[in-house]
């Protein structure tokens, strides 16, 4: 598992982390999308974006999926510029974590 980057950070510097034959495996395949459209991918899937030079923003939406029952593996906050928590051990629930379907 890489280490996790910082968000907004330097795009090709994922490449620091990996070794020459790491680096020689990797194959960019570069996506533009029409305005509301989406992109799933893995979580695991190394992916991103690089700076918007353009003079129009660019607006995004993340959403994460998880099992219910996940649980936080910790106590620190779970997105950068917010007070959101689950303290460590406890499952992910509540009003930033819905459970989004019930098959009960």
């Amino acid at each position: 598992m890489l280490k996790r980057l910082e968000l907004g950070g330097e795009m090709n510097a994922i490449f620091e982390q990996l070794t020459a034959e790491q680096q020689s495996q990797i194959n960019p395949v570069p996506m533009e999308l029409k305005k509301g459209y989406a992109c799933f991918h893995h979580p695991l899937m190394l992916h991103g974006s690089f700076a918007n030079k353009s003079s129009r923003s660019r607006r995004a939406l993340v959403l994460n999926v998880f099992a219910d029952g996940t649980q936080s593996d910790t106590n620190d906050i779970m997105l950068r510029g917010t007070d959101i928590t689950v303290e460590k051990g406890s499952k992910m629930q509540g009003k930033f974590f819905p459970l989004l379907y019930d098959n009960q």
